[in-house]
C-alpha cells in the first residue's frame, strides 16, 4: 500500500527540490525548455516561447493538489533561487508499487552530479516515505549520460528494448534501469 505525500520540498547537501511556481516560467524556458540540445532526447517539443512554458506550468501547478502527483524543480543552493532542471514521476503502477522517473536539466549543469543527487534523494523519499518497491527510468542509448545518472543513483540496467520508444530523434531503442527497495545498501 502506498502512502502518497505529493510534491513536498526535499533538500540535499547541494540541492533544493521543490514544487514549481508560475514564477519559474522564464528561467525554465531560458535554462532548459527552449534548448534544442537539452530537448534532443526528450519526447516533448522545444518550447517556442515562454508562453508555452507558462501554459505547461499552469497545468503542473494545478496538479499539486493531488497527493499522487510528483514533479519537482531543481535548485542549486549555491546559485540562488533559479531553477536549473526538473525531475518527476511519469507513471505510477499502484498494483506493483512502482514509479517511473523522468528528468532534464540545463546544459550549464551537466556532468556535475546534480541529477544523480536529485534522483538518489527521491529514491530514498519514495522507498522510505511513500512505500514504493520499485523505481525505474528509461533512456535512449544514444544519451549515455542519462544512463550514468541512473547508475550513480544505484539503479541496475535491466536491458534494452529495441525500437520501443519515440523521442525528438524519431523511433529509438529504450534502455531500462531500476532499483528495488531491497537493493538499497
Amino acid at each position: 500500500m502506498l502512502t502518497h505525500k505529493g510534491t513536498k520540498t526535499i533538500e540535499t547537501d547541494r540541492l533544493i527540490l521543490r514544487p514549481f511556481t508560475m514564477d519559474d516560467a522564464e528561467p525554465m524556458y531560458r535554462n532548459w525548455a527552449a534548448d534544442p540540445e537539452v530537448n534532443k532526447h526528450m519526447t516533448w517539443p522545444v518550447h517556442e516561447s515562454v508562453d508555452v512554458t507558462r501554459e505547461l506550468l499552469e497545468r503542473w501547478t494545478a496538479s499539486y493538489s493531488k497527493p499522487d502527483y510528483y514533479n519537482w524543480t531543481i535548485i542549486l543552493k549555491s546559485s540562488g533561487p533559479e531553477p536549473i532542471g526538473n525531475i518527476s514521476v511519469n507513471r505510477i503502477r499502484e498494483d506493483i508499487r512502482s514509479a517511473t522517473m523522468g528528468y532534464c536539466m540545463s546544459r550549464a549543469h551537466w556532468g556535475k552530479g546534480v541529477m544523480a543527487e536529485a534522483l538518489t534523494a527521491l529514491i530514498g523519499f519514495f522507498f522510505d516515505e511513500v512505500g514504493f518497491n520499485r523505481i525505474e527510468a528509461d533512456h535512449d542509448p544514444n544519451n549515455p549520460a542519462s544512463g550514468r545518472v541512473m547508475e550513480k543513483s544505484g539503479m541496475t540496467c535491466e536491458g534494452t528494448m529495441r525500437q520501443a520508444g519515440r523521442s525528438n530523434q524519431g523511433i529509438i531503442d529504450v534502455r531500462r534501469w531500476a532499483i528495488l527497495k531491497s537493493d538499497r545498501k
